[in-house]
C-alpha cells in the first residue's frame, strides 16, 4: 500500500489544501515581484517561521541541503560576472553583483522552500478535492493525487534497495563515471521494476472499485477550511502587498 498522506511535516493537518496552495502562491508572487534583499530575506524567514510552526522544520532542513549548496553557486557565479558598480573585493567583484547574486540565491531558495513545505504539509486527499471542487475533472485530480503519493514511495525503494545491495557486498559510487552504468543496473533498475508492479496493483485496485464509471464523484466529507488557513492568506497577502509597495515606491 502507498502511504496514505504525504504530509510529512504537519502530522494532523491543521490546515488545508487551499490555505497551503495560497501560501505557496503567495510566497512565490512576493518572492518575484519585491525589488531588493530585505523583503526576500523577510519571505524566507516566513517560509522557516511557517515550517517551524507546522512540525516540518527538520523535514525542510534535510530537503534543502542540496538547494542551498546550489543556491550559494548561484551567488557566486552572479557576483563574479556582474561588473556593474563599485569594486569592493579581489579587484573585480562589484556592490551590485553581490547584490543581484543574493537576491538570486533567495529567489530560488525561497521558491524552493516554499514549494517543499507546501509538499509537507499538504494531504494528498485533500488536495485533491480541493481541485475537483474547482473544476477539474476528478480523473484528472486523482492522476495528480497518485503522483503524490509515489514521490516518498520511490524515495523509500531507492534506500530499501541501495541497503540491501549494500548487504549483499555490492558497492558503488554515483559520483564516478565509470560506476554509473553499474549503479543504474543495480538500484534504478530494481526500484523501476518495483514501482511498475505497485501501479499494476493500483490500476487493478481501482478497475475493481469501477473507478471512472461515473460522471461526478461524492465525498465523505466536505473541503475545510481553518484559522491556519486565515492566517496563512492574511500572510501571504501582507508578503504580496508589502513587495508591491515596495516596487511601487522603491523601497528597500
Amino acid at each position: 500500500m502507498i502511504g496514505g498522506s504525504s504530509g510529512i511535516g504537519c502530522s494532523t493537518h491543521e490546515s488545508g489544501p487551499v490555505g497551503n496552495m495560497l501560501l505557496l502562491a503567495g510566497c512565490v508572487a512576493a518572492v518575484l515581484v519585491a525589488p531588493g534583499i530585505s523583503i526576500k530575506l523577510a519571505v524566507l524567514l516566513s517560509v522557516m517561521v511557517v515550517a517551524r510552526l507546522t512540525g516540518s522544520i527538520l523535514f525542510l532542513a534535510r530537503k534543502l541541503r542540496f538547494v542551498v549548496l546550489f543556491s550559494l553557486v548561484l551567488f557566486i557565479s552572479q557576483a563574479l560576472s556582474v561588473h556593474v558598480g563599485r569594486v569592493i573585493l579581489f579587484g573585480r567583484v562589484t556592490d551590485q553583483g553581490l547584490v543581484l547574486g543574493a537576491e538570486m540565491a533567495l529567489r530560488f531558495l525561497v521558491i524552493l522552500s516554499s514549494s517543499m513545505l507546501f509538499v509537507a504539509i499538504t494531504d494528498p486527499d485533500e488536495l485533491t478535492h480541493a481541485l475537483i471542487c474547482a473544476g477539474i475533472p476528478y480523473r484528472f485530480g486523482f492522476v495528480l493525487s497518485l503522483a503524490v503519493r509515489f514521490v516518498p514511495f520511490f524515495s523509500q525503494e531507492l534506500s530499501r534497495v541501495r541497503e540491501a545491495q549494500r548487504l549483499r557486498g555490492i558497492s558503488f559510487s554515483f559520483r564516478r563515471p565509470s560506476e554509473l552504468r553499474r549503479a543504474i543496473y543495480y538500484t534504478f533498475v530494481p526500484v523501476l521494476v518495483s514501482g511498475l508492479v505497485r501501479v499494476d496493483a493500483v490500476t487493478m485496485s481501482m478497475k475493481g472499485r469501477a473507478f471512472g464509471i461515473h460522471r461526478h464523484r461524492t465525498w465523505s466529507r466536505p473541503l475545510r477550511w481553518t484559522r491556519i488557513d486565515t492566517l496563512f492568506v492574511l500572510l501571504s497577502a501582507a508578503l504580496l502587498a508589502a513587495s508591491i509597495l515596495a516596487r511601487r515606491f522603491t523601497w528597500m
